[in-house]
């Protein structure tokens, strides 16, 4: 039998805010090992003369090690092997009704992508796949991963290619599972419990802006974002443990929006300082907005421990909360494997939603906007302004010449408040 030869490569993953460490130099060894002596083992199986030309496995996992993936017995193996070319027509009606990377692939990369899910789902190990290049199953795994929260218990994959002599005989793929199988579904009886009991708090008859903002707000008000958070990278740092960065922070919301009937979309991309984020899409009413839950804490969005005003600071920052390209642009970039849909409307953005969204200077609509923050028990009121020239207007009448106090039911003269010129506008505090 002619001599193995096994390439190893890893690959990590690293997204804004995510901490992602990779194994020492002696972990990787010891490993490669491992990975070597399974490979001669399945080799041993193939017809004399055969050679495995290249195994390559990605991770974006927290973790200081890399678990071994998680084996399943044959005859699980070969049903999800069996899901490749001859996709079942529920799976592909059930796939067109969420999962948006689904529907931009090809006819070919829809069949691979419905043997990568059917293998995740049930952890299987060493499946076949047809498929012309590594690049090509990169993409659609990645595409199964970004339509996916629920599979949380995956954080790569090992792609493997047989050849006799130099002709290519097959390729399999063996998922990287952070957890066994007992682990996974005790988890998933968790996550599924805390989600019903975040949906079964949302108010009866919600229309869908009102969800996505509800889901928002949950999210926001009940995780703390903490980069070094166990599980960050998937929906168990927040559904199960409460800290989190932006990878999970995104993927819970995905979660919750479609559990709550709302058709959402998972977006990678970076922010004006180049590192890497991911955020939600949102449609409503037939249109996208954008939805940045990370960016909702306001004093993460700062930098800044205190704004000056006695350490206050809104504590949900609403300006990302359903907003065209145009205005997300401004701080974000998207960097996505398939096109992301166009965000051009304002109808469901949250200023406009909440009657705070100023085309000019109108302090009988600002009069109102207090009326019904005092009337909903808040404890501040954001105003956001359409250009530079109604924002001047209004911190020149409301702030310089303290007509705000027209407004507020308070005796001591005094208001704490914050400005924020770069998106045009103002929070004062009541």
């Amino acid at each position: 039998m002619k001599r193995l030869l096994a390439l190893l490569g890893l690959c990590s993953l690293l997204l804004w805010g995510c901490s992602v460490s990779l194994p020492d130099g002696t972990d990787v060894q010891g490993q490669a090992g491992e990975m070597m002596d399974s490979l001669t083992e399945a080799a041993e199986e193939i017809a004399e003369g055969s050679a495995l030309e290249e195994k390559t496995e990605e991770t974006a996992s927290d973790d200081d090690t890399d678990p071994e993936p998680v084996r399943t017995d044959e005859v699980v193996m070969q049903e999800a092997a069996g899901a490749e070319g001859d996709a079942p027509e529920a799976l592909a009606g059930e796939l067109s009704d969420y999962a948006y990377y689904y529907t931009c692939l090809s006819e070919q990369e829809q069949e691979l992508y419905g043997t990568i899910l059917e293998a995740l789902r049930v952890c299987a190990s060493d499946v076949p796949v047809t498929v012309a290049s590594e690049e090509v199953f990169d993409k659609v795994f990645q595409c199964v991963m970004n339509d996916h929260p629920e599979i949380f218990y995956v954080d790569g994959y090992t792609f493997i290619r047989y050849t006799r002599g130099e002709q290519l005989t097959g390729n399999a793929f063996s998922g990287s599972y952070i957890y066994d199988r007992d682990e996974i579904g005790k988890r998933n009886e968790q996550i599924e419990e805390q989600a019903e009991s975040i949906l079964d708090q949302m108010p009866q008859g919600m229309d869908d802006y009102e969800k996505v903002k509800y889901i928002y707000e949950y999210l926001v008000a009940n995780t703390e974002y903490v980069r070094g958070a166990e599980d960050n990278q998937n929906i168990c740092s927040v559904f199960l443990g409460g800290e989190s960065v932006c990878q999970g922070y995104a993927k819970a919301a995905q979660y919750l929006f479609r559990e709550s009937g709302i058709y959402s979309v998972f977006v990678s991309g970076r922010v004006e300082s180049g590192e890497d984020h991911v955020w939600n899409l949102v449609r409503i009413d037939g249109e996208y907005y954008h939805v940045d839950i990370t960016w909702g804490d306001a004093s993460y969005v700062s930098g800044e421990e205190d704004s000056g005003f006695d350490g206050k600071l809104p504590e949900i920052n609403y300006e990302y909360l359903c907003v065209p390209d145009a205005q997300l642009f401004r701080t974000h970039t998207i960097d996505s494997i398939v096109p992301i849909p166009a965000c051009s409307s304002m109808e469901a953005n949250y200023y406009v939603r909440e009657g705070a969204y100023f085309t000019e200077p109108d302090m009988d609509k600002v009069s109102a906007l207090f009326e019904k923050a005092y009337e909903d028990q808040n404890t501040y009121v954001t105003l956001k302004c359409a250009d530079r020239a109604v924002y001047e207007e209004m911190e020149k009448r409301l702030v310089q010449q303290q007509q705000v106090f027209r407004f507020l039911q308070t005796s001591d003269g005094t208001v704490a408040y914050t400005t924020n010129e770069e998106q045009l506008h103002l929070s004062f505090w009541l």
